[in-house]
């Protein structure tokens, strides 16, 4: 019988993968973004690029449009709408970048329809109107991401009918029970051994609204029912997108996976109490900042 030679090589190390897809996360600051692992964790994510694939054909790739993406990587997505538009604005603020960026542009005889911006999007105008606004700088609740911040940004320079991608974000929770090495208090679920132990139903926290959200603070509450009795510690994070109608991502390894975040303290529960989950964080801020906190329902 065939065995995948890693495959042994992966169950050993399962303890150390708790958190390595967090580590691939993390800001380097030498490389002033994203680790260069965490860029091809990105651009092999077909589930992903074909989220975004079907949006793009949802608008008829944009033909003869004006678009603008923010945080454009090494293209992954950029090269599925290039050959259509009629001119792009394509923005990237990692320094490491911008030598692939210009030498790809130039291979594939893009100049004239590209204007590259070498900037921090928050601090950028655009010359027109757009009629597409893309970015895929989202993280789970956009707690980490600069997502909502950006589009609050630059949704500005939208045309009157114009069309963000994505477009709206639905969050959702259930409550568990999971182990944390310190001074971690949060992690994204890599394999599913490291799924927490559910102990409580589902729920919708709320939807983000990518064509009005703001940054304000966030203070939220949702009620769950315990269906298991034991003692919780964490809450188990969903992030559903649509990208356009009908063009769904509901997570992957390599962007909003399911993501699993430390109650400030545990709560033991029997079945059928209701519980009262409340949540406190900023957009684009950071997760660990992020408070998670459990009452019971009277």
């Amino acid at each position: 019988m065939f065995m995948h030679p890693l495959l042994s090589e992966i169950i050993d190390a399962y303890p150390d993968l708790k958190y390595a897809l967090l580590e691939a996360q993390t800001f380097d600051a030498g490389h002033f973004g994203f680790p260069e692992l965490y860029y091809k964790i990105m651009e092999t994510d077909q589930v992903r690029i074909n989220a975004f694939r079907r949006a793009f054909q949802h608008y008829n790739n944009f033909a003869g449009q004006v678009v603008c993406e923010v945080g454009v990587g090494r293209l992954a997505l950029t090269k599925l709408f290039l050959p259509h538009v009629k001119k792009a604005y394509l923005i990237e603020s990692n320094p490491h970048l911008f030598d692939f960026l210009e030498a790809e542009i130039d291979q594939n005889g893009w100049q004239e329809r590209v204007v590259l911006f070498k900037a921090d999007a928050l601090n950028i105008q655009l010359p027109e109107p757009v009629d597409y606004l893309i970015g895929e700088n989202m993280s789970i609740y956009c707690a980490n991401e600069l997502q909502v911040p950006l589009f609050q940004h630059l949704r500005q320079f939208l045309r009157p009918g114009g069309k963000l991608i994505p477009e709206k974000i639905i969050n959702l929770v259930q409550l568990g029970d999971t182990s944390f090495t310190p001074p971690r208090r949060h992690y994204p679920i890599f394999l599913t051994r490291h799924l927490p132990t559910l102990l409580t139903s589902q729920a919708t926290v709320n939807t983000i609204d990518l064509y009005q959200a703001t940054t304000e603070a966030l203070t939220l509450t949702v009620e769950v029912e315990a269906l298991l009795e034991g003692t919780i510690n964490c809450a188990f994070l969903h992030s559903w997108v649509q990208c356009a109608p009908g063009a769904n991502f509901t997570g992957t390894d390599s962007l909003m996976p399911p993501t699993v975040v430390q109650l400030r303290e545990p709560v033991t529960v029997k079945a059928g109490e209701h519980l009262r989950l409340t949540i406190c964080y900023t957009y684009g801020t950071s997760l660990d900042e992020a408070v998670f906190f459990v009452t019971k329902s009277l």
